[in-house]
């Protein structure tokens, strides 16, 4: 584009302006460069006057009539234009209803702020003034990131004041432009937080809006501020405001006419503090950021949901906390004692809040920073300092507080360092359209001192909105040190955190700045950020019902129900012809196998071995050996012989039963069948007595004992039959293998309630058609499997026979939303999902699953009746709602520990720090609680996926791949390849009658996923492989081709040729194949520009930013210019 016409001029863009041109032009629908303030005013307001008042101000300040244009090779620079203004628009909505007024002017303002400034055209600064009662208005200000910074606004607000209460005007005749048709019904929600925004009710005449009141609706001025003054003395003064990247208080402009002469600032010059116009600095700035920031930390995870790729402008949130004047005065005083700032107070303490929240150790926190130098006028002076945080939970708050100071002051003195050279000597990764800082930072901290004010001479101002509408950062935390009162305001990107987790970050954050500064030779993993009412809150949700109940046994329970019904069906084997025992009948055998074992010495503490397969002899040896008060040991016959061998020698039974001694014992002489009793026992048996011992692999590979007393094991079957609301008619069918810890709970559940137990043939879940065909022949009411296993009968046309199934518990692996959702479609029956180790009986939450649940995966629920769930951290701490913790389980419902194995005991069974004298068992396992208390499950906390630094979540892949139509199941798994590191695999299972097109699969992910999050290695499989308990078993997938990598690959069509000779220009490069990147041939933002700019003039082709973004290679991008040169269309951002 060629250079401005008559009465313009040209200037060179400042590298903080460059780079809020990039963002814009990377995507022109982009508002999170945008700024809005909102103020009333009241008294008699002159429109004209005020209009001419900042018209005046801009006639002073070049940058507000500049517009920004590119030439031939990409090159942006600002034109001034001699006849530009700001844009000016009046409204009158006085006579509406007051309520259609409030609505009015929400839709007004939002629609004002929330459109994209168009910089090749427009100035950066929109002005509204709508007239909302006889002598009130409200006075929009709507700026834009490339002409405006923090500091702008007390320079811009003293002028306006001083013009406009010093020259009166003559009335300007173009003054109002309408309201431009907007009905009195309509209501914009543009962006922000419904919840958070201000009742605009105020601005129409809500007398209890009182004057000291500020609202914030949305978006970020206020959340990235000062540095200056608060930090050191370093030559800032205490107005400076810092901007962190990406919003308009932070990417601030070097380019302002300080005065009308034509005299220009720093936007002309080609260096302002140290800093060049293409981002670049003196060597030891540049070599200090490389020194700091290498190897690169690992992306901070902050507590939220995933966000699609190409979300466009993430939509702001805003909350905010008031902070006491003890705490600010605290924070002082410990910074005096200190020799350090405020500022690295304040920021110490948030650097804490972020490792209690994500527990990461090393991380960068954004803390924008200003460069002006004191006589600069409107415009932007800003640039963001990466500071590294290094947060050990054994240092105290003091040494941090120290360390932090330090970094703050070195990062300062290299302040003019522009972000994006600093970016480019990183090079992070990019993908989904992101650039470089947007994968480094996810998190800003700042410091403000002043909020924007007018001071007219008889009008009365106040603020009531100041924000941005987006902002590219996940979550920026400011501390507003303003006369009006301190306080910490919150923004954040509203599709990513919650509200609740969001005013959870405040609460603590304000916490921890009363209790570390108190505090500061406390350890930092030890310092409170909970309240007392906070801490109770998170202790009362971590246990479920509690009731009193009085220790029994599993005999008293079973012999209660013989009791009450001996005729009734107890059992019904499948495999002898559906032949039926009764409890009665089911009682005197038990009965009679039991006295021959007391005749033999076995009685409460001991151990008997059952080598039994499922069948009735099962069962009635199970019961036998509880009534002599021992303990039995299930083991599979199918079971490898060294493994039975090992869990013989380690178990030290009194005997092993298999089928046939089992026959010899009951047949050795004539036994009675009644019940025995204390009396008849060797030892008499007690609640605490020992009454099973289930062996489990856990991670180490080698069975380890787990010996459970009955005591757990009953309250753990009544508070499951209480819970359920199951009763004596229900059948149940026995579905788990008898050496799996889900068999007791088919089994004592069904015999305690007098319900029936339906006992398939052994083996029998291998043959499915053989078990659909039991439950509808039995008449199963009540089904027990592991999600895998539900997943693979809901495939079963036979499934819509099982009209008596009224409840299906899982558990035992992941139950993924889909599963779920098809799961309702097909039944009434209840659906809940369980979880618990073998270590703490069978099941320690549970979730009933209601309504539809799409791709998540479904939480674990709340705790179990008498039944503690605690979410720590490794200090033992408890994580607040939506943090990562380990799960620690408590009560009644206790295994003893490991048999035999001391040290494994003391290192999972640990002290209840919540209930002096009470057990923990550390689970391993990782979970968070959401905002509705519900726990949700993310794996083992040894077996955490991570690709390139990020935790990946494996269920959320799975069921996003598992949802195109032609996949029927998905698993997904990291996978180590020689060549580029860890890989995320994905392993699919054709639907019925589909062909699965893995290009396509791959696509559909990545329009739902991150990036990171998409499996780059996929495999076709016709099953997914189960263990013989139903689990998946991931050792059995099949090794996926590895992924192949070429250093080179020759350019071959034209396109392709070309585009690697303009890539080569570019970079300087001899040759540059097919699959190189942009970035990693070291492409930036400004080299993006000359690129398209090439590009636009070899192929008459016009590509978009954020298109070479997600699409960087020759090839890639080579394919996307052909196909828009065959439509004639351009690639531009969608």
């Amino acid at each position: 584009m060629s250079g401005p016409g008559g009465g313009a001029s040209r200037r060179p863009l400042s590298a903080g302006q460059r780079r809020i041109w990039f963002l814009q032009t990377r995507d022109p629908e982009d508002t999170t460069l945008n700024t809005c303030a909102v103020f009333r005013l009241r008294g008699a307001v002159d429109a004209a006057r005020l209009r001419a008042a900042i018209d005046a101000v801009a006639a002073r300040h070049e940058i507000l009539r500049s517009t920004y244009l590119s030439d031939a090779e990409g090159e942006p620079h600002r034109v001034v234009r001699a006849d530009a203004a700001p844009a000016w628009q009046e409204s009158d909505i006085s006579e509406l209803p007051q309520a259609s007024r409030a609505r009015r002017l929400e839709v007004l303002v939002r629609r004002a702020a929330a459109r994209p400034f168009d910089p090749t055209t427009e100035s950066p600064l929109r002005c509204l003034l709508i007239r909302t009662a006889a002598t009130e208005y409200a006075f929009a200000l709507i700026t834009h990131a490339i002409g405006w910074d923090d500091d702008s606004w007390p320079l811009f607000c003293d002028e306006v004041t001083h013009t406009y209460d010093n020259t009166p005007t003559e009335p300007n005749p173009a003054a109002v432009v309408g309201d431009s048709g907007v009905t009195g019904g309509e209501v914009a929600h543009a962006y922000g937080n419904t919840a958070a925004e201000p009742n605009l009710d105020a601005i129409v005449g809500d007398s209890s809006f009182t004057g000291g009141e500020v609202a914030h609706a949305y978006g970020n001025t206020a959340a990235e501020p000062i540095l200056g003054a608060v930090v050191g003395d370093s030559g800032v003064t205490g107005s400076e405001v810092a901007h962190a990247y990406g919003n308009t208080p932070t990417e601030p402009n070097l380019g302002a006419v300080v005065g009308d002469s034509g005299v220009t600032g720093a936007g002309d010059a080609v260096e302002h503090g140290g800093m060049t116009a293409d981002g670049g600095a003196v060597d030891d700035g540049v070599e200090y950021w490389r020194r700091v920031l290498r190897p690169l930390p690992q992306p901070l995870e902050l507590p939220g949901r995933t966000v699609p790729p190409g979300s466009g402008s993430p939509r702001a949130g805003r909350r905010s906390r008031g902070l006491s004047a003890e705490s600010v005065d605290r924070a002082e005083g410990f910074a005096r004692a200190q020799g350090t700032t405020l500022f690295a107070v304040l920021l110490a303490a948030y650097d804490v809040l972020l490792h209690r929240y994500t527990a990461a150790t090393d991380f960068l926190v954004s803390v924008p920073v200003s460069l002006r130098a004191g006589n600069e006028g409107i415009g932007y002076f800003g640039n963001s300092l990466l500071l590294r945080a290094a947060v050990r939970p054994t240092d105290t708050f003091a040494e941090l507080t120290a360390a932090v100071g330090a970094a703050v002051a070195a990062a300062r003195t290299h302040r003019g360092v522009g972000i994006d050279r600093v970016v480019r000597e990183v090079n992070p990764e990019r993908g989904g359209g992101r650039d470089g800082l947007e994968q480094l930072v996810r998190t800003a901290f700042g410091v403000r001192d002043r909020l924007p004010r007018f001071a007219f001479d008889g009008l009365a101002s106040e603020l009531l909105e100041f924000g941005s509408p987006g902002t590219r950062i996940p979550l920026s935390l400011t501390v507003i040190l303003d006369a009006a009162g301190a306080r910490v305001e919150a923004e954040y990107q509203a599709d990513l955190l919650e509200d609740r987790i969001v005013e959870q970050v405040l609460t603590h954050y304000v916490r921890l700045l009363e209790t570390a500064p108190a505090q500061p030779r406390r350890r930092i993993g030890d310092l409170d950020m909970f309240g007392g009412e906070d801490r109770a809150g998170i202790l009362a949700r971590s246990h479920g019902e509690l009731v009193a109940s009085e220790p029994t046994t599993l005999v008293a329970l079973f012999e209660r129900s013989v009791a009450r019904a001996p005729d009734a069906t107890a059992l019904v084997s499948a495999a002898d012809g559906d032949r039926e025992y009764t409890y009665d009948g089911l009682d005197r055998r038990a009965n009679r196998l039991a006295h021959g074992l007391i005749r033999r010495g076995v009685g409460p503490e001991d151990v008997v071995g059952l080598r039994l397969t499922t069948s009735v002899d099962f069962v009635v040896a199970v019961l036998a050996v509880l009534k002599t008060g021992a303990a039995y040991l299930p083991i599979d016959p199918a079971y490898p012989a060294e493994r039975i061998d090992r869990m013989v020698a380690d178990a030290h039974p009194r005997f092993v039963l298999g089928h046939e001694e089992m026959r010899a014992a009951e047949n050795a002489a004539a036994l009675p069948d009644t019940a025995p009793t204390d009396a008849d026992r060797v030892r008499p048996l007690r609640p605490d007595n020992l009454a099973y011992v289930i062996y489990t692999s856990g991670s180490t590979g080698t069975p380890k004992g787990v010996p459970v007393a009955h005591a757990a094991i009953a309250e753990h079957v009544a508070g499951f039959c209480a819970e359920w609301g199951m009763q004596a008619r229900d059948r149940l069918l026995q579905s788990s293998s008898v050496s799996f810890d889900a068999s007791l709970l088919d089994l004592f559940v069904t015999l305690t309630l007098g319900a029936c137990l339906v006992v398939p043939k052994p083996d029998a879940f291998r043959d499915i058609p053989y078990v659909a065909d039991l439950i509808s022949r039995c008449g199963v009411t009540v089904l027990h499997m592991v999600p895998s296993l539900l997943r693979t009968f809901l495939m079963l046309p036979e499934v819509n026979q099982w009209r008596a199934l009224r409840h299906v518990p899982v558990g035992g692996e992941a139950l993924h939303g889909e599963v779920a959702d098809r799961f309702a479609g097909v039944f009434d029956a209840e659906l809940r999902n369980h979880y618990g180790p073998t270590e703490a009986v069978v099941s320690a939450t549970h979730l009933t699953v209601e309504g539809p649940q799409g791709t998540r995966i479904v939480p674990i629920g709340h705790p179990n009746r008498n039944v503690y769930v605690y979410l720590l951290d490794e200090r033992l701490q408890l994580v607040p709602a939506g943090v990562v913790g380990e799960i620690y389980l408590g009560g009644t419902q206790l295994a003893r520990g490991y048999l035999r194995r001391t040290g494994a005991t003391a290192e999972r069974f640990v002290a209840d720090p919540f209930q002096p004298g009470r057990r923990l068992y550390r689970t391993g396992d990782l979970a968070r609680r959401n905002v509705r208390g519900e726990l949700e499950f993310l794996g083992r906390a040894d077996e955490q996926v991570k690709v390139r630094g990020y935790r990946i979540e494996l269920g959320e892949v799975e069921v996003t791949v598992a949802s195109h139509p032609a996949v029927a199941q998905c698993v997904a798994t990291a996978v180590p390849d020689k060549a580029i590191g860890t890989v995320l695999a994905a392993y699919v299972v054709p639907a019925a009658d589909a062909d699965v097109d893995i290009d396509a699969v791959r696509a559909h992910a990545a329009a739902v996923l991150p990036e990171y999050m998409v499996p780059s290695a996929f495999a076709v499989i016709d099953e997914i492989p189960l263990t013989e308990h139903g689990k998946l078993d991931r050792r059995a997938l099949p090794r996926p081709a590895p992924a192949s990598v070429e250093l080179y690959r020759e350019p071959v069509t034209a396109t392709e040729i070309r585009l690697a000779e303009l890539f080569a220009q570019l970079f300087g490069a001899d040759r540059v194949g097919a699959d190189d990147s942009f970035f990693d041939l070291g492409g930036h933002s400004l080299l993006a520009a000359r690129l398209l700019a090439r590009i636009r003039a070899e192929f008459d082709v016009e590509i978009g930013v954020r298109v070479l973004f997600e699409t960087p290679t020759v090839g890639g991008l080579a394919a996307l210019v052909e196909a828009a040169a065959a439509r004639n269309t351009p690639l531009e951002v969608g």
